[in-house]
């Protein structure tokens, strides 16, 4: 079982590396252009694995902790019941972020498909997933405050954004004519928060262990939300602006927007 755990926290290591390396592209290059849009599919494409075998690792150190780690030696009853219970948090952790993850993606590709049928988007899917990302972030949040992790409280904030944010998308309907824009980026770098929150949670301990165990290592865990989530409102404010949809007479229709998916 240790084997087949260490196969997929390879496979998430190397599909995440690529994304996080491609996110970078699409978010730079010209949007809707071919290079936005061929990199943009390679980024979907090794999140969805990414998210995958992170659902199957986390249900695996849930139900089979001690199993998936081959030990130097054999644990006492104490210490065998202190790594079941870290590896359960964590395995837990690893499930919200990749529901965050998916949440997110799932709503920036599909905004895209359905931006000429608004009402398609809410699909029974579509709206449970984002009603159990919401119901998952509670969870987060009160393992937080039981346990005192200051990293689950802070990063509870990030599921209760995307799910209600999507949520409130979802029930409310378009608000402009360039809601999908809008709605497309802000989950694509939704997406990124999440895939760097896990890189700087599970990659950071492994590089810089001594830091790891400190209280200052939380600090490390919420970095991504503390730049995305301002990076997200300016972006989305920029190009309503852009649109001359914050406020004034929309001009959507006299920008040049290609976003063929």
């Amino acid at each position: 079982m240790a084997e087949i755990f260490k196969d997929f926290r390879w496979i998430h290591i190397a599909f995440g590396s690529v994304a996080l390396l491609a996110f970078w592209i699409p978010a730079m290059a010209p949007k809707g252009g071919r290079l936005h849009i061929r990199v943009g599919w390679v980024y979907v494409a090794c999140m969805s694995v990414v998210v995958l075998t992170a659902f199957i690792m986390s249900g695996m150190a849930f139900t089979v902790p001690l199993s998936i780690r081959n030990f130097s030696r054999p644990l006492s009853t104490e210490e065998a019941a202190r790594f079941v219970r870290s590896s359960r948090e964590l395995g837990l952790f690893l499930a919200y972020l990749g529901g965050v993850t998916l949440a997110a993606g799932w709503q920036g590709i599909r905004v895209l498909r359905t931006r000429r049928d608004p009402k398609s988007l809410r699909g029974p899917f579509t709206l449970a997933l984002n009603v159990a990302l919401v119901a998952a972030a509670i969870g987060v949040l009160a393992l937080g405050i039981t346990e005192r992790t200051w990293a689950f409280i802070g990063m509870s904030s990030v599921g209760m954004i995307v799910g209600g944010g999507n949520l409130s998308h979802l029930l409310k309907g378009p608000q402009s004519k360039m809601h999908w824009w809008y709605e497309h980026l802000a989950s694509m770098i939704a997406t990124g928060i999440a895939g760097y929150t896990a890189f700087l949670v599970f990659g950071g301990s492994r590089m810089f262990p001594a830091l790891a165990r400190t209280q200052f290592f939380a600090l490390v865990w919420i970095l991504p939300t503390l730049i995305g989530v301002p990076a997200i409102f300016a972006a989305v404010g920029y190009y309503k602006r852009k649109f001359h949809e914050n406020g004034g007479s929309s001009g959507a229709g006299k920008v040049s927007v290609s976003a063929t998916v």
